[in-house]
């Protein structure tokens, strides 16, 4: 089964990839009607997933095809249940609103309009919008005050609507321009500049990264100067491991605008996905001096903001920073649950084992579609012998398709076997290959259940095969240890224990080696703990790989 069978289930794929099709058709409204089935299902609340991406794309592209037409009030429907899905987006409230003014209702209009503007003040749409409103409802002065913030916050970020207003201001109640509605009305509607931008964005969504970054680099060259369109080509450089171009690119648009807070993000995250989680760190301890007297970024970017901080505290071993900076947000278990996920990391590493166990249990609760997090919950039961809880996990665990088993439930089942002093089930050689559970672990597995069975020697001669392979493992060395009691000739007289990092200092040797620019050396101590220990939390919590691969879906 795939990713979006596993998720959507059946019926929802189907939904899914017929939405899709007519999305990329241009059969906008049809895409609407099947995109809801796949993003909703029997909920009202999107689940972020990519369905629920693609569900609100049809829904602007059919209300901005709508706004094109006489008939703007019939877009209305589908930027109001925009709106209603996702409240904190400024740029959906910015639509309703103008499709509310422009069908003649601007006192509607405007409320929407500042709504946008208290989850992003410097929105140039919403503040058009906002002048817009106050003109068509007789408030002369209050529009000429909101065009004149529009030029500030243009000048700010060198936005394109403030082409040709610049000159003809500082606006009064007698030089408002009379062509602001058609001036939205284009800004809006998919007639401008914003919309090379976004089929720029689209095409690099589509995975057409060539075209999308051709797209990018001629509206660089046309507006050399607006740090917005080098910040998106960063980004777009940056999912296609371009690291550093994208560095340079992200770069040239702090020197336009050192307080620009996506740019500011993106350069961490560049740095911290190319190895430098210190100098991440580091640069945005300086940053976040100058943001302090910044624009408030909108809430979807101040969550990622406050993400990527808390991985970095996490990787560089100040763990208790993560609250400081993910405390605030509510309900992340719904909202956010990586950074729930954080948290659950952040508790463990210092010790808090029971906050650690409810975070994850909140997930499982939350989440029933996703084994990530029932993985988790059973790894953090086996850890403390809690056996009976681990089974219950694993009664509960989410269906698998046939073409992508999932073999965590499997191994799990062997460590509980093992554990309680029974023969572990290891399935063929052909069943090993699995992105969930490494070769290694299998190998490890066949240890144990050799010791288990009391073949002492097969058991000692497996760990010396791994520890061979470097993966030299406190548990490892503990069972080779044991093994060698009663191996009898297998294990020669000279044998003596293999040297090896207690996994207690694991996390004290991660840090140390990151704080210390050997971001690399701090992966293979990991890696090496991993890859026969998948059920290791710690291990799990260190890895920046963990952490940092799913923000590429997020900034897509």
């Amino acid at each position: 089964m795939s990713l979006l069978g596993r998720f959507l289930g059946g019926a929802r794929s189907k939904a899914y990839a017929e939405g899709v099709a007519h999305l990329e058709e241009g059969r906008y409204a049809a895409a609407v009607d099947s995109l809801r089935i796949a993003a909703l299902g029997k909920s009202d609340t999107p689940s972020g997933s990519l369905a629920s991406f693609h569900f609100r794309q049809a829904l602007l592209r059919e209300g901005r095809r709508l706004l094109r037409s006489r008939d703007k009030g019939s877009s209305i429907p589908y930027f109001a249940e925009a709106v209603k899905l996702w409240d904190q987006y400024p740029d959906l409230h910015c639509l309703l609103g103008a499709a509310q003014g422009l069908s003649g209702d601007w006192e509607t209009g405007l409320v929407e309009g500042r709504h946008a503007l208290r989850l992003n003040p410097d929105y140039a749409e919403s503040r058009l919008l906002e002048a817009v409103a106050l003109q068509a409802l007789d408030r002369p002065r209050e529009a000429a005050e909101s065009l004149n913030k529009l030029v500030e916050s243009g000048r700010r970020v060198e936005h394109w609507l403030i082409s040709g207003l610049t000159e003809k201001g500082p606006f009064t109640v007698d030089t408002l321009p009379d062509d602001l509605p058609q001036l939205l009305e284009r800004s809006l509607s998919g007639q401008s500049e914003k919309e090379e931008v976004a089929s720029a964005v689209a095409l690099c969504r589509a995975g057409n990264w060539d075209e999308g970054l051709e797209k990018f680099a001629v509206l660089v060259e046309r507006r050399p100067r607006y740090p917005d369109y080098r910040t998106r080509h960063a980004a777009a450089l940056f999912q296609t491991g371009r690291n550093d171009k994208a560095l340079a690119e992200v770069e040239a648009a702090l020197a336009l605008n050192e307080t620009y807070r996506t740019a500011v993000d993106l350069k961490a995250l560049i740095l911290a996905d190319a190895g430098r989680l210190r100098e991440a760190a580091e640069f945005l301890q300086v940053a976040d001096e100058s943001l302090q007297e910044a624009k408030p970024a909108s809430t979807h970017e101040a969550m990622f903001g406050a993400y990527l901080r808390g991985v970095l505290a996490l990787m560089t071993g100040r763990a208790a920073l993560v609250r400081d900076v993910l405390g605030e947000w509510p309900d992340l278990t719904h909202n956010f649950a990586r950074a729930e996920l954080l948290l659950a990391a952040a508790d463990y590493l210092q010790g808090e084992d029971a906050g650690c166990g409810r975070r994850l249990a909140g997930l499982v609760a939350e989440w029933t579609a996703e084994p990530l997090y029932f993985f988790l919950l059973a790894c953090h039961h086996l850890a403390a012998g809690r056996h009976q809880d681990v089974a219950g996990v694993l009664g509960r665990w989410p269906a698998a398709g046939d073409d992508e088993p999932d073999m965590r439930p499997l191994y799990l089942e062997g460590l509980v076997a093992v554990a309680q002093g029974r023969v572990p089930s290891i399935p063929e050689d052909s069943a090993l290959d699995s992105a969930d559970v490494a070769p290694a672990a299998w190998t490890l597995m066949a240890a144990r259940s050799a010791f288990v069975q009391g073949a002492d020697a097969r058991c000692w001669q497996i760990c010396e095969e791994l520890i061979s392979d470097g993966l030299v493992t406190e548990q490892i060395v503990k069972l080779q240890a044991e093994a060698a009691v009663t191996a009898g000739a297998e294990v020669a007289d000279d044998w003596r224990l293999p040297t090896v990092v207690p996994t207690s200092c694991l996390a004290a040797a991660v840090h140390h080696a990151i704080n210390g620019g050997h971001d690399q050396a701090a992966a293979e101590l990991v890696a090496r703990l991993r890859r026969p220990h998948p059920e290791c939390l710690l291990a799990m919590w260190l890895d920046a790989e963990f952490w940092l691969a799913p923000v590429r879906s997020w900034i897509a």
